[in-house]
Protein backbone atom coordinates (compact mmCIF):
# COMPACT_ATOMS: atom_id res chain seq x y z
CA UNK A 1 0.00 0.00 0.00
CA UNK A 2 3.17 2.72 0.95
CA UNK A 3 2.68 5.50 2.40
CA UNK A 4 -0.89 7.39 2.39
CA UNK A 5 -1.08 10.82 2.88
CA UNK A 6 -4.00 12.39 5.61
CA UNK A 7 -5.10 15.57 6.73
CA UNK A 8 -7.24 16.55 9.54
CA UNK A 9 -9.65 19.98 10.23
CA UNK A 10 -8.68 21.70 13.34
CA UNK A 11 -9.47 21.97 16.25
CA UNK A 12 -9.25 18.52 17.76
CA UNK A 13 -10.30 17.59 21.48
CA UNK A 14 -8.15 18.88 24.18
CA UNK A 15 -6.14 16.13 25.52
CA UNK A 16 -5.69 14.45 28.89
CA UNK A 17 -2.30 13.89 30.47
CA UNK A 18 -2.18 10.51 31.86
CA UNK A 19 -1.12 10.42 35.70
CA UNK A 20 2.82 9.79 36.03
CA UNK A 21 4.07 11.90 32.88
CA UNK A 22 4.64 15.48 31.36
CA UNK A 23 4.69 17.07 28.23
CA UNK A 24 7.11 19.64 27.35
CA UNK A 25 8.30 21.14 23.80
CA UNK A 26 11.19 19.08 22.48
CA UNK A 27 14.64 20.69 22.53
CA UNK A 28 17.80 20.06 20.60
CA UNK A 29 19.98 19.01 24.00
CA UNK A 30 17.47 15.86 23.35
CA UNK A 31 18.85 14.66 20.41
CA UNK A 32 20.83 11.59 21.61
CA UNK A 33 17.89 10.50 24.05
CA UNK A 34 15.17 10.88 21.15
CA UNK A 35 18.24 9.11 18.96
CA UNK A 36 17.83 6.21 21.32
CA UNK A 37 14.26 6.62 21.74
CA UNK A 38 13.79 6.50 17.51
CA UNK A 39 15.78 3.44 17.41
CA UNK A 40 14.37 1.40 20.03
CA UNK A 41 10.70 2.86 18.97
CA UNK A 42 10.98 1.36 15.27
CA UNK A 43 11.59 -2.06 13.80
CA UNK A 44 15.19 -2.05 13.23
CA UNK A 45 16.12 -0.90 10.03
CA UNK A 46 12.56 1.04 9.17
CA UNK A 47 13.71 3.85 10.47
CA UNK A 48 17.10 3.98 10.91
CA UNK A 49 20.41 1.67 9.92
CA UNK A 50 21.87 2.13 13.77
CA UNK A 51 21.70 3.96 16.57
CA UNK A 52 24.32 6.75 15.26
CA UNK A 53 22.16 6.84 12.17
CA UNK A 54 19.08 8.04 14.44
CA UNK A 55 20.81 10.73 16.39
CA UNK A 56 21.71 11.90 12.99
CA UNK A 57 18.30 11.95 12.59
CA UNK A 58 17.25 13.53 15.42
CA UNK A 59 19.79 16.10 15.33
CA UNK A 60 18.96 16.70 11.09
CA UNK A 61 15.35 17.47 12.59
CA UNK A 62 16.51 20.53 15.02
CA UNK A 63 18.36 21.63 12.10
CA UNK A 64 15.72 22.10 9.64
CA UNK A 65 16.95 19.43 7.33
CA UNK A 66 12.88 18.09 7.23
CA UNK A 67 11.14 21.01 7.13
CA UNK A 68 11.03 24.13 9.48
CA UNK A 69 10.41 22.92 13.05
CA UNK A 70 7.06 24.11 14.48
CA UNK A 71 8.68 24.39 18.06
CA UNK A 72 5.20 24.45 20.22
CA UNK A 73 4.26 21.40 18.10
CA UNK A 74 6.97 19.50 18.17
CA UNK A 75 7.16 17.85 21.96
CA UNK A 76 8.36 14.96 24.01
CA UNK A 77 6.08 13.16 26.54
CA UNK A 78 8.85 11.96 29.66
CA UNK A 79 7.87 10.25 33.15
CA UNK A 80 8.90 11.62 36.66
CA UNK A 81 12.30 10.77 35.95
CA UNK A 82 13.04 12.67 33.30
CA UNK A 83 12.85 9.47 30.72
CA UNK A 84 11.40 10.43 27.23
CA UNK A 85 8.57 7.63 26.41
CA UNK A 86 7.48 9.49 23.05
CA UNK A 87 7.83 12.44 20.53
CA UNK A 88 5.84 14.21 17.90
CA UNK A 89 7.97 16.63 15.44
CA UNK A 90 6.03 18.98 13.17
CA UNK A 91 7.22 21.11 10.72
CA UNK A 92 6.35 23.12 8.29
CA UNK A 93 7.31 23.51 4.42
CA UNK A 94 8.76 19.74 4.57
CA UNK A 95 10.96 19.19 1.37
CA UNK A 96 8.81 16.42 -0.15
CA UNK A 97 6.85 17.05 -3.18
CA UNK A 98 2.34 16.66 -2.74
CA UNK A 99 3.09 17.76 0.87
CA UNK A 100 -0.25 20.59 1.74
CA UNK A 101 1.04 23.69 2.95
CA UNK A 102 -0.11 22.92 6.41
CA UNK A 103 1.81 21.60 9.86
CA UNK A 104 2.93 18.38 8.96
CA UNK A 105 3.50 15.45 11.42
CA UNK A 106 7.15 13.93 10.23
CA UNK A 107 7.52 11.30 13.39
CA UNK A 108 5.20 9.96 15.96
CA UNK A 109 7.03 7.77 17.80
CA UNK A 110 6.40 5.91 21.84
CA UNK A 111 8.93 3.47 22.92
CA UNK A 112 6.88 -0.01 22.76
CA UNK A 113 7.29 -0.48 26.67
CA UNK A 114 4.98 2.25 26.71
CA UNK A 115 2.08 2.05 24.23
CA UNK A 116 -1.51 1.27 24.86
CA UNK A 117 -1.69 4.35 27.73
CA UNK A 118 -2.72 7.01 25.43
CA UNK A 119 0.79 8.63 24.55
CA UNK A 120 0.51 8.94 21.17
CA UNK A 121 -2.83 9.96 21.29
CA UNK A 122 -1.56 12.74 24.02
CA UNK A 123 1.08 13.82 21.70
CA UNK A 124 -0.82 14.06 18.20
CA UNK A 125 -3.51 15.93 19.99
CA UNK A 126 -1.42 18.42 21.75
CA UNK A 127 0.23 19.18 18.70
CA UNK A 128 -2.63 20.05 16.65
CA UNK A 129 -4.24 21.81 19.32
CA UNK A 130 -0.20 23.84 19.32
CA UNK A 131 -0.81 24.36 15.35
CA UNK A 132 -4.79 25.67 16.28
CA UNK A 133 -3.76 28.28 18.99
CA UNK A 134 -0.77 29.17 16.27
CA UNK A 135 -4.08 30.05 13.77
CA UNK A 136 -3.57 26.61 11.26
CA UNK A 137 -6.74 25.34 10.20
CA UNK A 138 -5.26 21.78 9.83
CA UNK A 139 -2.57 19.45 10.20
CA UNK A 140 -1.09 16.42 7.87
CA UNK A 141 0.42 13.52 8.30
CA UNK A 142 1.86 10.34 6.32
CA UNK A 143 0.76 7.13 7.49
CA UNK A 144 2.07 3.23 6.59
CA UNK A 145 -0.49 1.22 7.27
CA UNK A 146 1.57 -1.76 6.63
CA UNK A 147 4.73 -0.97 9.19
CA UNK A 148 2.26 0.72 11.48
CA UNK A 149 -1.33 -0.73 11.78
CA UNK A 150 -1.43 1.13 15.38
CA UNK A 151 -0.55 3.99 14.39
CA UNK A 152 -2.89 4.30 11.33
CA UNK A 153 -6.07 3.12 13.46
CA UNK A 154 -5.19 6.06 15.56
CA UNK A 155 -5.37 8.57 12.73
CA UNK A 156 -8.38 7.29 11.85
CA UNK A 157 -10.03 7.23 15.06
CA UNK A 158 -8.43 11.04 15.45
CA UNK A 159 -10.52 11.92 12.31
CA UNK A 160 -7.60 12.07 9.96
CA UNK A 161 -8.57 11.14 6.28
CA UNK A 162 -6.75 10.09 3.01
CA UNK A 163 -5.93 13.11 0.61
CA UNK A 164 -4.30 13.17 -2.93
CA UNK A 165 -0.53 14.91 -2.38
CA UNK A 166 -0.73 18.33 -3.98
CA UNK A 167 -0.42 18.82 -7.76
CA UNK A 168 -1.53 14.80 -7.98
CA UNK A 169 -3.61 14.44 -10.86
CA UNK A 170 -6.16 11.89 -10.25
CA UNK A 171 -6.57 9.88 -13.63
Amino acid sequence: MGAVLMQRSLPLTQPDVPAGVRLRPQAPDDADALGALYWDSYPKGVAAVDLEDAVEEMEGVFAGEYGTPVEQASLVVEDADGTLLGCVQTVTSPPWEGIPAVPFVIELFVHPDHRRRGLGTLLLLSAAEACHRLGWESIALNAQEETSADAFHLYRRLGFTEISPVGAVDG
